[in-house]
């Protein structure tokens, strides 16, 4: 039938060729264009009776944008028919490929158009589609070459064509991971529902129109006011995108999209379909977290054999449910969320050095780091920095100017605060965090010299609360403030750094363990001991350091109050600390390296300026006296008083002393 069909149009196209070249001739000789004229007026006569699509040189379009990886649109197509029509072809197969093309720009579509760009002398050729390369392409009329038409017998020898007989749909699933989904404000082509579709084994099958229903849940106004555009994708490439405007109460938001041509799901296998939605760019507050439904109520498809079937009741189609969907604020959507986290090299505890004559510095204070989690950009406009002091009343007597280090790039406040804490804010602050990534911020400060008005041992501690990162300017990359508690995340809490002139420093060098020590007698003589050396360095003056040690029950190592000429130790008896049962225990000290045996000294050992002592602390325990004849003990140093002259009224030394423990202690029998 078909073959007869080709014969009847081959002789009626002939003898239409034949009864043009029969006609007299005018009294005028026709102009060429005028013959031109004529002969594309027969060959649109063939291609109407043939169905098919013939040209002489193709469409033509104006191109009126740049374009670059990313772009989408029909312009982005007509770019690729253009490409493959001048020999530079897009993809040799699939997406992109003549009869392929698609509203999409990505890296095949940048590759083409640099060698066209090479080729031409347009330079530099790097496939962005700018002023020049417009020009140029618009200068040869935009001319295309159609692709996906069929002008031989060989369907198979065609991606775009349709193989196989009399098609259906044989599944239609929703997709489980589009459902309550949300749309941003502003947000661009956000799917919110999908169906997975499966051709039958017998044909291929075209999509060539979907009707979509969309139904308000708690929204009260159209869908325009939260919506501007609907497209439909078919495994990712979008066939359609019409204004949600076109979607009105009078038609209960009802209506059918045509699909550009190549929407093909080949016999047997499964495509899938999805709805996204472009939120509008000011999005009405009262509207935020409404909701809508979308549903699809048919899907209308083509198969080889030609014959166009809407399909309204496979699997999930006009199911009644749909899927639902809300519109949200730009920084909901996007799940946005400003967090804080200590950096795991923020200092520690300890005693700086300062001098009683001149300022120090850039002491660092604080080392934490802030995420813009999600997908927007976060911009800081101002920082806020707790500052607390102890020993001095007033942090500027401590501190005379607090900087932010963020990647580079410093920021620093004077200092004028007559209170013991108070929050110091950045107002010049103003840096973005991009989405997902992380940066460090560092806190410093430059220390007063001791003589302006604080004493040695005074303590300053910078920190970020959860009342400054409440308060913190910060805003997604819409310019909406953040303003929920969830949308803000973490603390940043410092340690406190004491402030010296002279001082001493201790250093564990190691701990030798404590074994255990058992027995099957019933002699309360077992026992067991750890070893703790460590030394002490006299930074800046002579200092005078404990040589005698006691014991405390006391849990914690802030908690402990060191006496005089003491180093506390800590025994826990399964995991309890003990005191009055260390009637048993032996503790010994001894003392190596620069230090002086003055007879004159009556408070601990004297260490001068610049030297190094070596010290060793034993504790030893028996079971002897206790409660009960068996338990696991271990020892921990609590802290260490000191001075910088021979006097009972000394310092304590207790920074960082978490590591000063016998990790695996003894089990004594």
């Amino acid at each position: 039938m078909n073959k007869f069909i080709n014969t009847i149009v081959a002789v009626s196209a002939a003898t239409m060729m034949l009864a043009v070249v029969a006609v007299p001739a005018p009294a005028q000789a026709q102009t060429i264009a005028e013959l031109q004229a004529q002969i594309s007026a027969l060959m649109a006569q063939i291609s109407a009776l043939t169905g098919s699509t013939t040209t002489t040189g193709g469409s033509s379009y104006t191109f009126t944008r740049d374009l670059t990886i990313g772009s989408t649109g029909t312009d982005v197509m007509e770019l690729q028919k253009f490409l493959n029509g001048k020999g530079f072809a897009v993809s040799a197969s699939g997406a992109g490929s003549a009869g392929q093309e698609s509203s999409y720009f990505g890296a095949l579509t940048a590759s083409a158009l640099a060698r066209y760009q090479a080729a031409n002398g347009i330079a530099p050729a790097v496939g962005y589609f700018g002023p020049m390369t417009r020009a140029n392409v618009n200068a040869t009329g935009g001319s295309t070459t159609p692709g996906g038409s069929d002008d031989d017998d060989d369907d198979s020898s065609d991606d775009g064509d349709l193989e196989g007989g009399s098609g259906s749909i044989t599944g239609a699933d929703y997709v489980a991971g589009l459902s309550n989904e949300e749309v941003g404000e502003d947000a661009e082509d956000a799917e919110v529902a999908g169906l997975d579709i499966e051709a039958d084994d017998e044909s291929d099958i075209e999509i060539v129109a979907v009707n979509l229903n969309f139904s308000q849940g708690t929204a009260n106004d159209d869908l325009d006011e939260y919506a501007s555009e609907i497209s439909i994708m078919l495994d990712g490439e979008e066939f359609a995108r019409v204004d949600a405007a076109d979607f009105e109460d009078d038609d209960n938001y009802d209506k059918t999209i045509s699909l550009d041509d190549g929407a093909i799901i080949r016999s047997g296998e499964e495509g899938r379909l999805t709805v996204a939605v472009s939120g509008v760019s000011n999005l009405d507050s009262a509207d935020v977290g409404d909701t809508w439904t979308v549903e699809f109520e048919s899907v209308r498809f083509k198969d080889a054999e030609n014959a166009v079937v809407t399909d309204s009741d496979t699997g999930d189609i006009n199911d009644g449910a749909g899927r639902t969907f809300s519109f949200e604020s730009f920084a909901t959507a996007s799940d946005s969320e400003f967090k804080v986290a200590l950096s795991d090299e923020n200092p520690e505890s300890a005693p700086i050095n300062v001098d009683d004559a001149d300022d120090t510095d850039n002491v660092e204070l604080l080392r934490f780091t802030l995420e813009a989690e999600g997908d927007s950009d976060l911009r800081v406009r101002d920082l806020p920095v707790t500052l607390t002091v102890t020993g001095a009343t007033d942090i500027d007597a401590v501190a005379s100017t607090l900087y932010v280090t963020i990647d580079g790039e410093e920021f620093s406040e004077t200092l004028s605060t007559s209170a013991a804490a108070a929050s110091v804010t950045f107002d010049d602050f103003d840096y973005t965090i991009g989405a997902g990534e992380e940066v460090e911020v560092v806190v410093t400060a430059d220390i007063n010299d001791i003589e302006t008005g604080f004493d040695e041992g005074d303590t300053l501690k910078a920190e970020f609360t959860a009342s400054n990162r409440a308060v913190a300017d910060v805003e997604d990359e819409t310019g909406e403030n953040l303003n929920t508690s969830s949308d803000r995340t973490g603390t940043a809490l410092g340690e406190e750094m004491a402030f010296y002139d002279v001082f001493a420093e201790f250093t564990l060098v190691d701990i030798e363990e404590a074994d255990d020590a058992n027995s099957n007698d019933t002699n309360d003589d077992e026992s067991s001991s750890s070893v703790f050396r460590y030394t002490v360095k006299a930074i800046d003056g002579d200092v005078y350091v404990s040589d005698t040690a006691t014991a405390t029950d006391d849990s914690a190592i802030e908690e402990a109050t060191v006496p005089s000429n003491q180093v506390l130790y800590r025994v826990t008896e399964d995991g309890t600390a003990t005191v009055t049962s260390l009637s048993g225990s032996a503790v010994t000290f001894s003392t190596d390296g620069n230090r002086v045996t003055d007879s004159g000294v009556t408070n601990g050992v004297k260490i001068t300026e610049g030297s190094t002592g070596d010290f060793t602390l034993t504790i030893r325990r028996t079971n002897t006296g206790l409660t009960t004849d068996d338990g696991v003990y271990r020892f921990f140093v609590q802290g260490f008083s000191w001075a910088t002259t021979d006097t009972a009224t000394q310092n304590v030394y207790d920074f960082n002393l978490e590591d000063w423990k016998d990790d695996t202690g003894a089990y004594i029998n």
